[in-house]
């Protein structure tokens, strides 16, 4: 599959890079591609997501990503903070998510997010964890009840 990114990068190594501006338009490229398994490739073999609402890795990770972003959601996120010390940062964001629910109306999700990423022994960073909370939508629905 070709892609057109306005932030170079390789789509079959990805690296999130120490530089948290850059990462998050790789990020946020990745995401909006619509393809989940491009996007599943910005994380480590053992991340975990809570992107769901629920802690996911591996293959449930990978499954919900294909899923969800195959309605092709369209993703801003701006950094708020970024801390890295050694081969760990820890990023803060903002965003919000719009998207279509299940019954085709429109859906809008928006929160903050906290993200930790390392660099691996390859010295290409990736998503170790990531833990949105989402202020509305249906993430927010779901971790209300």
């Amino acid at each position: 599959m070709a892609f057109d990114f306005s932030t170079d990068f390789d789509p079959a190594h990805p690296d999130l890079t120490d530089d948290t501006w850059t990462q998050n338009e790789i990020f946020l490229q990745a995401f909006n591609s619509g393809d989940g398994t491009l996007f599943d490739s910005l994380y480590r073999q053992d991340a975990i997501s809570n992107f769901s609402g629920r802690p996911l890795t591996g293959a449930d990770r990978l499954a919900f990503f294909k899923e969800f972003l195959a309605a092709k959601p369209a993703l801003k996120a701006e950094v708020t903070h970024s801390y890295v010390a050694g081969d760990v940062a820890l990023v803060g964001v903002k965003y919000s998510i719009d998207t279509t629910g299940e019954n085709g109306e429109p859906v809008h999700l928006e929160g903050v997010c906290t993200d930790v990423l390392r660099r691996g022994a390859d010295g290409r960073w990736l998503m170790a964890i990531d833990r949105p909370v989402a202020a509305t939508g249906l993430v927010a629905e779901q971790s209300a009840s």
